[in-house]
């Protein structure tokens, strides 16, 4: 399964990625629109595609649980940046979020492969 916000259909998401690549401008995770879902190579010698599935998917978020995705992802946290700089984008982004609604939805397109052994 892979799940990911889509930028380009939620100002919401759009302006946090905007934020995260004025942070850390080497982050290559932004910009997703619907990939089409493919076998793994791994994959390929002991696995066949049984069932491929995509959709959208629209997830309720919080400001506090927003930022906390946004935190979590490879181009702040995971070792990206330093404890300084991921402060530095909390306070620009916790900025930004307090002008938006405190719940909102965020548009996720969702892949799923059932895979079978061969």
């Amino acid at each position: 399964m892979f799940m990911a916000w889509l930028p380009d259909e939620s100002e919401i998401a759009k302006r946090s990625e905007e934020l995260v690549l004025k942070h850390n401008p080497a982050w290559t995770g932004g910009g997703l629109r619907r990939p089409i879902p493919v076998t793994p190579d791994w994959s390929k010698e002991l696995f066949a595609v049984d069932r491929s599935e995509v959709y959208d998917c629209s997830v309720t978020f919080t400001r506090d649980s927003w930022h906390g995705r946004m935190i979590a992802c490879r181009g702040i946290g995971a070792s990206s940046l330093s404890e300084d700089e991921i402060a530095r984008f909390s306070r620009e982004h916790t900025e930004y979020l307090s002008s938006r609604p405190e719940q909102f939805e965020i548009l996720h397109y969702v892949s799923v492969l059932n895979l079978r052994k061969k």
